[in-house]
């Protein structure tokens, strides 16, 4: 999965962005590998209403976000390890009936 310079805004923090505070345009990229499927996984509570269906596998994830003052930017994708990776789909709340 590739994503290249995604317009977001950059709230600062997360207290900030619920109290929708003030903001500066950014925008953010994404390289994402997953191979394999190691496990799949059904996930299931009618008491709490959520129902998942995943696949456990590994991936690895190269990214960058760049506001007008800073840039970030994490090392190549294929230096990245997984410790966990997980894709699916899931129903909650009333999205679950």
């Amino acid at each position: 999965m590739n994503l290249t310079d995604v317009d977001v805004r950059d709230f600062q923090s997360i207290p900030n962005f619920l109290n929708a505070g003030p903001s500066v345009p950014a925008d953010v990229s994404f390289h994402i590998l997953w191979s394999g499927v190691k496990q799949r996984i059904h996930l299931h509570d009618n008491q709490k209403k959520f129902d998942a269906q995943l696949i456990v596998d590994t991936a690895t994830m190269g990214w960058s976000a760049r506001t007008k003052d800073f840039k970030f930017e994490s090392d190549p994708a294929h230096t990245s390890t997984t410790v966990f990776a997980a894709f699916g789909r899931e129903r909650n709340g009333v999205f679950f009936s």
